[in-house]
């Protein structure tokens, strides 16, 4: 049940009606609905128990340049989430940047992938490193509680820590938050487990506005 892949090609149905025109736009003009449509197999691919993508549960907003395709699995009581978002970032100087974000279950951990793409021709080129601040684990606590990133790394291994990235539907600002699996073998003792609670229940999200002059993001402080 879990890890099984899921394609959204019926999406690309959708998307392929809903931004038919007459011409094809220019890249550099496009809508989010053409990002979308264009955007090659491997990034919008997901994994989980997830419900099969239909055009009911694709959210487009053109208006903000946002795309998500929400998830219910089936679970009634659940709320939808999205397990596939994406944003478009326009620059003054640059070209549009795609931030692409899914998510995948691989139990007992929720795991999630990022990809900040720009499209040049017909080629798309991962340019995270040009756009995004190097990220550091001590930015999510205050400075004056910064030795628990120390305490957290003493506690779990680093690839037990995820940074999730959180495309913004709404204005510019990104949201970036702190996930751990939390999973310690059962001869942990007790308290090392209440300090890993401790430690993950400190942490705050940190934002990264986007600087549209410059075409890249900038920690908010």
């Amino acid at each position: 049940m879990f890890l099984s892949r899921i394609i959204l090609s019926s999406v690309f149905i959708f998307i392929t009606a809903f931004s038919a025109q007459a011409q094809k736009p220019a890249a550099k003009d496009w809508s989010i609905a053409d990002y979308f449509k264009n955007l090659p197999k491997k990034y919008i691919t997901t994994q989980g128990d997830f419900a099969q993508p239909s055009a009911e549960t694709l959210v487009v907003d053109e208006k903000n340049g946002y795309a998500a395709q929400m998830d219910s699995s089936r679970r009634v009581t659940v709320e939808p989430f999205p397990v596939f978002e994406m944003a478009l970032f326009k620059s003054q100087t640059k070209s549009p940047l795609v931030v692409v974000a899914h998510r995948k279950i691989n139990s007992p951990c929720t795991d999630y992938e990022i990809f900040f793409l720009r499209r040049a021709g017909n080629r798309w080129t991962e340019v995270k490193q040009a756009v995004m601040p190097p990220l550091d684990l001590k930015m999510f606590w205050s400075p004056g509680a910064m030795q628990s990133a120390g305490r957290l790394l003493k506690i779990v291994k680093q690839s037990q820590i995820v940074y999730r990235f959180e495309p913004p539907r709404v204005g510019r600002s990104m949201k970036v938050s702190l996930e751990i699996c939390d999973f310690l073998i059962d001869s942990a003792p007790p308290a090392m487990a209440a300090e890993l609670e401790k430690l993950v229940g400190s942490a705050k999200p940190i934002y990264f506005e986007w600087d549209k002059q410059n075409g890249k993001f900038k920690f908010a402080k």
